[in-house]
């Protein structure tokens, strides 16, 4: 019995050996599972730390942290929170010697649950490497915009729509005159882009005439979503929305552009074709195109007749033209005033609405001819924008080589030979070495305005001015219509008479042109008078003795085509003269007088078949004289014959 009870307890005290074996061994390695709990916490904030840090940058981007980015970094900060609390516990036990916890069963319940925490750390750890942390940016992909009637414009907004889908073109330019529907267009595409185009956000920004980098960075980044800080250098700005703009499939729309833009400055991608991006722009200019890579350019030309029909009828409620015939007849001609384009149509359409009667109508057509500013919105609705483009020409030269394109009648068109001459009159066009210099200045200088879309290039030798752009610059020179006669133009209207003296006394320019005027002033007052042009007036046969007395200025006379058969003694009053043009006229002698035009540098004495003398030495007393035109002018000459 005593043997039993002896065995019995030795089974007992081994089996509490061996449990307390394990139990103290767990315990005594106790201190290690809090160890590497610490060094595993210190290992997931350093990554937590990397992925709030990419999550910022994303987010200050604009693009939206992926849901379980953020479910992460919760459940990370959650266990920061837990592992403190535990090493909090762990370190206000009373330990023992060999680290050895007074209060087991406490110690144990807190060992199991830092191996939970570090289980649980481990697989956050793993769980760390996302493809994605963000989402591309939260936008809208297009934003409506207000545009006006493009009634006409459908062949050209198909072609835009045609370019835009070519992966082959990013960089397309859209150029014509102002007021000819650019700004309708693009917002047209703006507003129509379709929506089974894979691009991510379709971006329009108007420009100011003289943008800023600032104003179009702020511009991008209000589009995009993105913080815009003010202290922020424009290259860090340009370098942000690089990276923006690289993430995305954008089409950027660019109205009104006046200047070329630098991309890279900006911070804009310049898509490398193939491509689903496009930059897709509005200007004046031809060179603006060239200077912005634009690999595909669309001219924008004024609305043919029927189209212009259609937008006046279209812009304004006008039922007197369908219930009177006569006043339709005087709405076709109003709207071919117009020229087909597209500001000055809807202008006179809402101008008109409220005229009632065939008489209200016809006298608009008048003021449409004559001083087209006097009708409601024509000065701040067009001629206002057309100014644009002419006060941004480099250089009053140029200027004055635009305006000289007023002079001409209407819709003609005009030669390059004859726009040189007036250059060369003007002094613009001076100095050169012989004829094909002056013809190459005058390509290089009509080039300069065909860009600018104030003239229209039609042939090699000829182009043309807008009826529009020619009344602007009338009412430019006019000094805004305060001064009707400074530029005084009567071009082929049969006029009979010359202006009356009075009118001659504001005169800078006068232009009368084929007509039939056969008398002209006694001794006309002009003391700012440069140009005077009365070519082809057939019945002008004597001009008189004191008609030069008193155009001290005076540079260009052009008497060409006419009748007269002498010049009056006056004509070397006009010292200042530059441009003497005489052909084909009626004159038999040359006056000695003329030998006091000292500047004169272009002479044309041109199919002349009536001339018979020249004085002595008149031609060489010329020393300014740099052309001189005879062809067809001595056929009755003879050796030896005064000349």
């Amino acid at each position: 019995m005593e043997s039993v009870s002896t065995s019995s307890v030795m089974d007992i005290l081994n089996l509490l050996k061996a449990c307390c074996s394990q139990s103290c061994n767990y315990i005594m390695t106790y201190g290690g599972t809090f160890s590497s709990l610490a060094s595993e916490v210190g290992q997931l904030k350093d990554k937590s730390s990397d992925v709030k840090r990419d999550v910022e940058a994303a987010t200050r981007d604009g693009q939206t942290p992926r849901s379980e980015v953020l479910g992460w970094l919760s459940s990370v900060q959650d266990m920061e929170g837990e592992a403190e609390s535990i090493e909090r516990k762990y370190n206000q036990k009373i330990k023992c010697l060999c680290s050895f916890p007074l209060n087991v069963c406490s110690a144990y319940r807190l060992r199991n649950r830092a191996e939970a925490a570090l289980a649980t750390i481990r697989e956050l750890k793993q769980s760390a490497e996302f493809t994605k942390l963000a989402d591309n940016l939260n936008l809208t992909r297009s934003i409506k915009m207000p545009t006006t009637k493009t009634i006409g414009m459908d062949k050209v907004f198909e072609e835009l729509q045609r370019h835009a889908k070519d992966d082959s073109l990013s960089v397309i330019g859209i150029h014509g005159m102002g007021g000819v529907g650019k700004t309708a267009l693009l917002r047209r595409f703006n507003n129509d882009f379709p929506s089974e185009t894979e691009a991510d956000v379709v971006i329009f920004l108007e420009l100011s005439i003289d943008y800023k980098l600032e104003e179009v960075q702020k511009s991008l980044f209000d589009r995009l979503s993105l913080t815009w800080q003010d202290e922020v250098t424009h290259r860090d700005r340009a370098t942000k929305l690089f990276r923006v703009l690289s993430t995305l499939k954008f089409i950027l729309l660019l109205d009104n552009l006046w200047e070329p833009l630098n991309y890279q400055v900006v911070g804009i991608p310049l898509p490398a074709p193939p491509s689903k991006c496009k930059i897709i722009f509005t200007t004046r200019t031809e060179d603006t195109c060239s200077h912005m890579g634009t690999e595909k350019m669309i001219k924008m030309e004024c609305l043919e007749e029927e189209a212009a029909w259609n937008l006046f009828r279209n812009s304004a409620r006008m039922d007197v033209i369908d219930a009177d015939k006569n006043v339709r007849i005087e709405a076709r001609d109003l709207v071919k005033e117009c020229g087909g384009l597209p500001a000055a149509l809807i202008v006179l359409a809402q101008a008109m609405a409220p005229k009632k009667t065939w008489e209200e109508w016809m006298h608009a057509l008048t003021i449409m001819k004559d001083t087209p500013h006097q009708l409601p919105g024509m000065t701040n609705n067009v001629f206002s924008i057309l100014k644009l483009s002419y006060d941004r020409l480099s250089s009053d030269n140029m200027r004055v080589c635009a305006s000289y394109g007023a002079l001409f009648i209407k819709g003609s068109w005009i030669g390059k030979f004859n726009i040189r001459n007036s250059w060369i009159g003007e002094g613009i066009i001076d100095n050169v070495q012989n004829v094909m210099d002056a013809d190459h200045k005058t390509q290089f200088l009509l080039g300069i305005l065909h860009a600018a879309s104030l003239t229209v290039r039609v042939h090699d030798d000829y182009f043309t001015m807008h009826p529009m752009t020619r009344a602007m610059i009338l009412w430019v020179q006019r000094e805004c219509g305060k001064k009707e006669n400074k530029w005084l133009v009567r071009d082929r209207e049969r006029v009979e008479e010359a202006p009356a003296a009075e009118k001659w006394r504001d005169a800078e320019r006068i232009a009368l042109v084929w007509n039939q005027i056969s008398d002209l002033p006694e001794a006309p007052q002009c003391p700012n008078l440069i140009f005077l042009n009365l070519q082809f007036n057939k019945f002008l046969r004597k001009i008189p003795n004191g008609f030069f007395l008193h155009m001290p200025p005076l540079r260009i006379l052009d008497l060409q085509q006419t009748s007269i058969e002498e010049l009056p003694v006056s004509i070397g009053n006009l010292v200042q003269l530059h441009f003497l043009e005489l052909s084909r006229t009626r004159i038999t002698s040359l006056p000695k007088e003329m030998a006091a035009l000292v500047n004169l540098k272009y002479l044309s004495l041109a199919f002349m078949k009536y001339l018979r003398i020249i004085p002595d030495q008149l031609i060489s007393s010329l020393r300014e004289l740099q052309w001189l035109i005879m062809m067809d002018s001595y056929s009755g000459w003879k050796e030896g014959q005064s000349c």
